[in-house]
């Protein structure tokens, strides 16, 4: 079996976030839109296709979206988790993971990403990728998830061929589920990511240690 990492940004990233400038999503930095609307960038996250329940069909999403930042001038992230049900993601970064063995489909948009003036941020595609949870298949095992009242596992394991999972588990649903081996090829490829062992995932977002 291959033991996995998580590659994603935790609780206590925040500092580190603010000083690669990447915008925060809790703060309403990123507004999502059919139509960009110079007078409402960041309207409420509302869509036919953005809400979904299980039983019933999923709407397909548009051909393109806009994703408006807040007080940007470029764009400083490779991917950005939106909610629990997207990930806004380049090109580039979605070409990798792919190669890797993420095969999921459950619907993207491209992304146009601007300012609050409508204009271009980067000439680089970027997509609007959504997630269902429970259409995720069940190939990661957690030794230890079933003792942990908080919902973390000390650690992870596959044997599934892709070297990048999704997790259904809640605690890692804005996140990626990587095998080790695959360490350094995204040392290589990406600058400073956040890559951690499931350990060092709890730690950092256990806010009642962080709050002490």
């Amino acid at each position: 079996m291959k033991k996995l990492m998580v590659w994603g940004y935790s609780s206590q990233s925040l500092d580190e976030l603010a000083k690669r400038k990447v915008p925060k999503v809790s703060l309403g930095e990123v507004g999502i839109s059919e139509v960009f609307n110079p007078k409402k960038t960041h309207p409420d996250f509302d869509f036919s296709w953005s809400w979904f329940v299980k039983g019933q069909e999923i709407p397909p999403m548009p051909e393109k979206v806009y994703v408006c930042l807040k007080k940007a001038r470029s764009v400083t992230f490779d991917f950005l988790p939106y909610g629990y049900n997207f990930f806004i993601m380049s090109a580039r970064f979605l070409e990798f993971i792919k190669k890797y063995g993420f095969n999921y489909n459950f619907g993207m948009s491209e992304a146009i990403i601007v300012n609050t003036k409508g204009e271009l941020l980067t000439n680089e595609v970027y997509y609007l990728v959504r997630i269902v949870s429970w259409e995720i298949e069940d190939e990661i095992v957690y030794p230890d998830l079933g003792r942990d009242e908080k919902g973390f596992s000390l650690e992870a394991y596959t044997n599934s061929d892709k070297d990048i999972l999704l997790s259904s588990k809640y605690k890692y649903m804005e996140a990626f589920m990587v095998s080790e081996n695959l360490k350094d090829k995204i040392l290589e490829n990406f600058s400073l990511p956040f890559l951690y062992s499931l350990e060092e995932w709890k730690e950092l977002n256990n806010l009642d240690s962080y709050w002490d």
